[in-house]
């Protein structure tokens, strides 16, 4: 039996970041044949499988005595035969797992993605930051067996920029469940309207994003809809996503007047997001670092044409008419440029639509479970 260890940060039921994705990657990983046990660091929820092959285990403690307390667990799956261990971004997390592994045998596979770095560097150095995050890293990047990344560009951003060994870089793709990120018919859209109280008759600009200095978001935001929200009556945006920048975003499009239509609804949990891809015409990415935007496949899987920005590992993501609709990260008058071109032009976002549809499949979950179990277990 295939034996892997998963660790998890966070979770809960309301959760508005990605991890809730990773619930459903398991599953599939769990259907081919994996034993998993899912070892969640902070939970206010325990999620449930429908597979009996995957175990949950919540962490209860915090502070330092969380590091010996996934110490014990690790020590003790270790001896039970797991000897293969996940963790997706959690530096506190990987330093147990990487200390078990050099006692008792294992592999350590660390998930990281993200050009941040790069913003890093330019600033100040602070000996709390230091300490907290930066040194963790260092640790982790050295002695961790395997550091994974993607989409395939990001292997060489970690290698040059970063400073991770190439033998040590595996790609592996972020995953979409393209059974609840899917297109709807008309009627069904005019129900889910209804449902969240929105116009029926208006078109729908989406954006879905933590909005954040590190994403530049207020470089961009509302500066690419002013225009087009000012001349267009029969289109509305929606701004999802929480974040330290909300409330001058909020002060921004006040100033604009654009209240009533450049909306900006927060954090919404994941497990409902879709809804919100489902009822929209076009997606918005304008993001200045990026690693593997799940955004992005969402919007895809839903069968929305996109005008992005070329961060991280997204020129890797889309396919060859979708990156004419692609932009430099600096050029924002460009991309408001292309959003005005899209919503012109009907024919361009049909066929958008189909390609972006027919692109996704291959990070549908069920291709994302095998590239894992391939990789992870060496079955290449």
């Amino acid at each position: 039996m295939k034996k892997l260890t998963y660790i998890l940060n966070q979770y809960s039921n309301k959760e508005g970041s990605h991890f809730f994705h990773v619930l459903h990657l398991l599953e599939e990983m769990a259907k081919n044949g994996v034993e998993i046990t899912l070892v969640i660091e902070k939970a206010t929820d325990i999620p449930n499988f429908d597979i009996s092959n995957i175990n949950v285990i919540a962490q209860k403690q915090s502070g330092i005595k969380r590091f010996f307390e996934l110490f014990g667990i690790l020590k003790k799956l270790n001896k039970q035969g797991y000897k293969k261990t996940f963790i997706r971004i959690s530096q506190n997390g990987a330093l147990p797992a990487i200390l078990v592994s050099k006692l008792y045998g294992g592999e350590v596979y660390y998930w990281q993605s993200g050009k941040g770095h790069i913003l890093d560097k330019e600033k100040p150095f602070n000996l709390k930051q230091f300490l907290k995050s930066k040194l963790p890293f260092e640790i982790v990047k050295k002695y961790t067996n395997y550091f994974v990344t993607g989409p395939e560009s990001m292997l060489d951003y970690y290698e040059e920029i970063v400073g991770v060994r190439r033998e040590k870089l595996v790609c592996l793709y972020n995953d979409i469940d393209i059974s609840r990120f899917t297109i709807i018919d008309k009627d069904k859209q005019e129900e889910l309207k209804k449902e969240l109280k929105v116009d029926k008759d208006k078109k729908i600009i989406l954006f879905v994003h933590r909005l954040s200095p590190v994403r530049k978001s207020l470089y961009y935001m509302p500066f690419i809809l002013v225009d087009i929200m000012k001349q267009r009556d029969d289109y509305i945006c929606y701004v999802i996503g929480g974040g330290s920048e909300q409330n001058e975003l909020k002060d921004m499009i006040k100033k604009e007047k654009l209240e009533d239509k450049i909306l900006v609804l927060g954090e919404k949990p994941n497990n409902d997001i879709q809804k919100f891809y489902q009822i929209s015409d076009i997606f918005i990415n304008p993001t200045y670092t990026e690693g593997f935007p799940r955004v992005l496949i969402e919007a895809m899987a839903s069968g929305l044409p996109t005008v992005t920005t070329n961060a991280g590992g997204t020129a890797d993501i889309v396919g060859e008419l979708q990156s004419q609709f692609m932009v430099d990260i600096e050029d924002r008058e460009g991309f408001a440029g292309k959003l005005k071109e899209l919503i012109e032009n009907e024919d361009i976002q049909e066929k958008l639509s189909v390609e972006n549809r027919e692109r996704v499949n291959r990070y549908s979950t069920e291709n994302v479970a095998k590239m894992y179990i391939d990789t992870i277990f060496n079955e290449l």
